[in-house]
């Protein structure tokens, strides 16, 4: 080729690069306004949506100044390469709409859905789902292996707010929190409402985070890449932070791993201290419930304090080794309040923890006789050793209220083969939105009878109706997301709060409640616990005998408070109160029951 034809070939390639066509926007009118920072909200479809890659249209979405941008519902869902999100931004992704992984990219062992690094004011929120293709990054034959393909990465970001989402599928972790260079911890973190199901390492990896609030959140299923907890606490260095970090009213469960991971062995004796709090939190289902992974070497000590106050840990294989350390307490003190924990030693029943020996020695409160205060999950009553007292069988009478926040579980007794009637509400707690309520209706078998979904209304009082195949006793158990409260008002039929494994210890919610104990002729003693919310979250507890007397009352209960009944206690109708404090304010508390099945009658009226 001449020397004239290779110059006319550069000039031909330059221009096609210069003349390349510009992208098409469906609303040019309002993307011009949307980068001139002309408007502060936009939808991503005026830039366009593609059914089967829409990340030309998303990546320009987020480079505009708008403030708020939201996904809006289209045939199906946005799909998109890995992005990029930017400081001062809400990004919405309503219920029913999916911002999702484009299937069979993301090849590269550190491609992540959406990261934002050294963003501020970021909220992620609108009660829709972020999805990635766990099936696919964990088939070796399609993906070379890694732990990092997460769902979103937050690096040294500040001012951030997760709400209302469900974040799934991940090939990494659900949610990030790492650290970039010596400096800058994610500060001022609030994660509220969010579902993290079945990622590939961990629901949540926080690496470094100072002021982090997480509450009512659900990390399952966890499954892939070890550690596969719930959450797993990990600084990757000795200058990372894990400080002021709260976790309230929160359920980590059937991850193959532990429900709550502390990775801390590369802190040592310069690092800041540690401080973590887990609140009204529940571990079941899980490998076991807590995992620590510390340093041995002296050299290496860190300092610090972990509490669990008020938890639950209701697991596969509770380990000892969870509740105590060889390192002394010169190094990090771990601190149980008010938990209850299933003893593999005694058939996995839940024993209380006590106050803090070394890294959490279980100290069980004990009955005078010596033997261990057992918290029981609820049996099915036997039909031929209970009696039904039914003032109207069939007729619909109000009921106690007594208001259950998040998961709700009843026994109902049904008196023939006939459909049984109950009426709830929904209460609300907080701004989050009502997204559902459901029932389901076992046998004592464990047969479903029925599954129920109510309208997602608050306040409307709707009925939970079903056929039973014949008389007994059966199970009703009810979930609302999120989190918010469920309070049964008639029945026609004997009903009782339960401590089911599934639904966890009641926990009762921001109003005052009252309920019926029955104690059987015969029983030896019976005790009665009542714990605050944490915090000023408080409560006035009162208890009366059949007889009329009180026999316990005490108020601004915070901690968990027992009363323990005398030698061969009446036997009868037991009223078991909460009442307002004169001090704090009444949010989340709790009952428990020892001695006697965790019944709580809704009417005195309906019993067994």
């Amino acid at each position: 080729m001449n020397a004239n034809g290779l110059v006319s070939f550069c000039v031909f390639s330059v221009s096609v690069a210069v003349f390349a066509a510009k992208p098409v926007w469906s609303r040019p009118d309002l993307v011009d306004k949307a980068n001139r920072g002309e408007i502060q909200e936009a939808n991503v479809s005026w830039w366009g949506y593609n059914p089967t890659n829409s990340t030309t249209y998303l990546k320009a979405a987020l480079r505009s100044k708008v403030r708020k941008l939201t996904l809006d519902r289209q045939a199906g869902p946005w799909y998109t390469l890995p992005l990029w999100g930017r400081s001062d931004l809400t990004l919405n992704v309503p219920e029913g709409v999916e911002l999702c992984a484009v299937r069979g990219q993301y090849h590269k062992i550190g491609d992540r859905l959406i990261t934002f690094s050294y963003a501020t004011n970021v909220t992620l929120t609108g009660g829709g789902t972020l999805r990635m293709w766990f099936e696919d990054y964990t088939n070796k034959a399609l993906y070379a292996w890694s732990e990092w393909r997460h769902a979103v990465t937050f690096q040294s970001c500040h001012n951030i707010l997760i709400e209302n989402l469900c974040i799934a599928d991940s090939g990494g972790d659900g949610i990030y929190f790492g650290q970039l260079g010596r400096i800058a911890a994610n500060t001022d973190v609030t994660i509220r409402n969010v579902t993290l199901r079945r990622n590939n390492r961990q629901g949540i990896s926080v690496i470094s985070a100072d002021r982090m609030l997480i509450e009512n959140c659900v990390m399952e299923d966890t499954c892939g890449t070890p550690p596969m907890a719930g959450i797993d606490f990990e600084p990757n260095g000795a200058h990372e932070v894990l400080r002021d970090i709260t976790m309230r009213n929160c359920i980590a469960r059937n991850n193959k791993g532990s429900g709550f991971d502390f990775s801390v062995c590369n802190l040592n004796a310069m690092s800041p201290e540690i401080s973590i709090t887990l609140e009204n939190c529940r571990s079941e289902g899980n490998r076991d419930s807590l995992k620590f992974h510390r340093a041995s070497d002296a050299l290496t000590r860190f300092r610090g304090d972990v509490v669990f106050r008020g938890c639950t840990f209701n697991d596969k294989d509770i380990r000892r080794d969870a509740f105590r350390s060889k390192t002394g307490k010169e190094t990090m003190s771990v601190r149980f309040e008010d938990c209850l924990a299933a003893d593999p030693e005694k058939g996995g029943k839940l024993t209380p923890l006590g106050p803090e020996f070394g890294w959490g020695r279980l100290e069980t409160p004990k009955w005078p006789d010596g033997s261990p205060i057992r918290l029981e999950e609820t049996p099915f009553p036997d039909p031929l050793k209970v009696t039904v007292r039914d003032s109207a069988p069939g007729s619909m009478v109000k009921l106690m209220p007594v208001h259950l926040r998040g998961a709700a579980a009843y026994m109902v007794y049904a008196d023939s083969v006939r459909k049984v009637r109950l009426k709830v509400k929904m209460r609300p707690v907080g701004r989050s939105k009502l997204q559902y309520c459901e029932f389901k209706v076992h046998s004592r078998e464990g047969k479903k009878i029925a599954t129920i979904n109510l309208d997602p209304v608050f306040l409307k009082e709707q009925e939970i109706a079903f056929e039973v195949p014949a008389p007994g006793f059966y199970r009703v158990s009810g979930q609302v997301r999120f989190s918010h409260m469920i309070v049964l008002t008639e029945s026609d039929a004997p009903v009782a709060a339960i401590y089911s494994a599934e639904s966890g210890l009641p926990n009762w919610s921001s109003l005052p409640g009252e309920a019926c104990l029955r104690v059987p002729s015969g029983t030896p003693r019976f005790a009665v616990s009542a714990a605050g919310g944490g915090g000023n979250e408080l409560l006035h507890a009162r208890l009366v005998s059949p007889d009329g007397r009180c026999v316990w009352d005490v108020d601004n209960v915070g901690t968990m408070q027992y009363w323990m009944s005398p030698e061969h206690p009446q036997p009868g109708i037991w009223r078991l109160s909460s009442l307002t404090a004169t001090k704090g304010c009444m949010d989340d508390y709790s009952f428990a029951i020892f001695g006697v099945p965790y019944q709580l009658f809704l009417t005195p009226e309906k019993t067994w």
